[in-house]
């Protein structure tokens, strides 16, 4: 009776030592996404076929177009939700012209 006491005592504290879990004290923190913002580019071109091109090149990607009228293109960047623009302005100093623009996301450090 003593051996099987002694016995039934010793696998309890082996079976609660077993179980312990450690997974609130050894998890590492998830890394912390960078703080971003959004910046914009602004150009002005000679033509609205080179607007696009130029932001096309520069976002690395096709672009998403959403309008498509005459004096104005606009949509997203390749796979992401920022915007860019192509509109022909004219103004009485500079004459006409197409105003281009696209959004960035920067890391701020």
């Amino acid at each position: 009776m003593f051996k099987f006491f002694v016995a039934s005592a010793l696998s309890i504290l082996l079976i609660g030592c077993g179980n312990s879990d450690n997974s609130s004290t050894n998890s590492s923190p998830k890394p912390k996404k960078p703080k971003t913002e959004i910046q914009t580019m602004k150009a002005k071109f000679s033509s609205m076929n080179k607007c696009l091109d130029s932001i096309e090149k520069a976002s690395k990607g096709p672009l998403r177009i959403v309008t498509d009228k005459p004096d104005e293109v606009s949509g997203l960047l390749s796979n992401s939700k920022l915007g860019f623009a192509c509109q022909i302005t004219e103004t009485g100093t500079e004459g006409i012209y197409v105003s281009g623009w696209y959004m960035i996301e920067e890391e701020v450090y």
